[in-house]
């Protein structure tokens, strides 16, 4: 496993020449967050949980809804940077030695590493303006849900420049959980069910307002992941060999 931490040190030493990300990694969820608990009315709110209803506040639901999408965002956005940064890094790792495999758990592990980061900065501000019925099912929804994101930033990147990357992931992020999985719709899309945002933001909408939580959430977003991460690490190879 030495070689697989010397490997992580030598992503995250790439993501630190990137101040923007790091900046956004640390200040942007402070800043949205707080933004949208700020703007949120005061009138009430009726959230769809599936079969059920719950009453709430808008003041409550905004920082709820925000803060999932807030970790997403920044997750997906450090995935595609992350994958553009390391391609020749992960090359030059391979041609030393290092085990292709080695190098693979590596960048994943630096994916799991933001969107902890991004998950647990994201929730903290938000516990200063609302605090979930259980916490500890809120954060597995919000960090699965930036994970999740990641790995698709960690996809885009594969495919597109950064800059169109950026504006796929922020914009996609944006549409996903905040149009699709809104909880405030009464009719929401039938393809709503098949977007990456769906398990992970019904499990924290559900956390955050009942404490009760689906089974069937928790076990279609770590499919989805699943998935996900088959994919990423099948990218990763592509890009070692091509590097």
């Amino acid at each position: 496993m030495t070689r697989v931490g010397t490997a992580f040190r030598s992503g995250l030493a790439e993501l630190r020449r990137t101040p923007l990300l790091v900046a956004l990694l640390i200040v942007g969820p402070a800043y949205v967050v707080s933004v949208f608990a700020f703007v949120a009315p005061d009138g009430p709110a009726v959230l769809h949980l599936g079969d059920e209803t719950v009453r709430t506040t808008l003041s409550k639901a905004f920082p709820a809804m925000t803060t999932p999408m807030t970790a997403a965002l920044l997750s997906g956005i450090a995935g595609l940077f992350l994958m553009e940064t390391a391609a020749a890094a992960d090359a030059r790792l391979v041609v030393a030695g290092y085990r292709p495999r080695e190098v693979v758990l590596a960048r994943l592990g630096l994916v799991a590493g933001v969107a902890v980061i991004a998950t647990g900065v994201s929730v903290g501000m938000m516990r200063t303006t609302f605090r979930p019925e259980h916490l500890g099912w809120f954060l597995l929804g919000v960090g699965l849900t930036a994970l999740t994101y990641g790995l698709l930033g960690l996809l885009v990147g594969v495919v597109l420049d950064r800059l169109v990357g950026v504006y796929l992931v922020l914009f996609g992020s944006m549409i996903d959980l905040f149009i699709f999985q809104n909880p405030l719709a009464t009719d929401p899309p039938a393809l709503a069910r098949l977007l990456p945002g769906h398990y992970p933001l019904e499990l924290s909408t559900a956390a955050g307002f009942t404490g009760d939580v689906a089974v069937t959430d928790i076990l279609g977003a770590c499919a989805y992941l699943a998935v996900l991460t088959g994919l990423a690490i099948a990218a990763f190879y592509r890009e070692m060999e091509l590097s």
